[in-house]
């Protein structure tokens, strides 16, 4: 398939989405393209599972302090993990659904979940397809450097991204 928008996205994290809501608003074709999740680093490894899991620590933290607040002392019987992680995935996933009927829901704009690769000055090739637009956008993030150490492959260790990710 050949197709040619008035402007291709590639990489649906903060700038992306709205970027592609300007072009949609003003009338203008665009293709919004993600490999992976929409939302990029804050919906998914950064910003939104952090401040949810901190949301978390601070209400255990509260209630561990509530007779220095005036109230009777509480005991905290004890933390379910799992329940935190669910929930911290649940907001994500809201994130995630609300961000696909947005775009999805633009008169102009279509949103392609595949690989970019640029293919000359005004195209991009995904999925097999060659998309061509006089404006190529690139919005594609960033990936945790795991350093160069003697060892490190042998040893379990995380990233910002795998941290986040619900365990049993």
């Amino acid at each position: 398939m050949n197709k040619t928008f008035d402007a291709i996205i590639i990489g649906a994290g903060q700038a992306g989405p709205s970027l592609a809501g300007r072009f949609n608003d003003a009338g203008k074709t665009v293709a919004m393209i993600e490999r992976d999740l929409l939302g990029g680093t804050c919906v998914n490894t950064g910003c939104t599972p952090t401040k949810a899991l901190v949301a978390s620590a601070k209400a255990a933290q509260m209630i561990r302090r509530a007779e220095e607040m005036g109230l009777p002392r509480q005991h905290l019987a004890g933390i379910d993990l799992a329940a935190i992680q669910r929930r911290k995935d649940a907001i994500v996933a809201k994130s995630h659904q609300g961000l696909e009927k947005w775009l999805g829901g633009m008169k102009h704009c279509t949103v392609i979940h595949g690989d970019a690769r640029l293919a000359g000055g005004d195209s991009v090739t995904v999925n097999g397809d060659v998309l061509q637009a006089k404006q190529i956008f690139l919005n594609v993030g960033t990936r945790a450097a795991i350093p160069i150490l003697g060892g490190i492959d042998e040893v379990p260790y995380m990233t910002n991204s795998t941290i986040l990710r619900t365990y049993p």
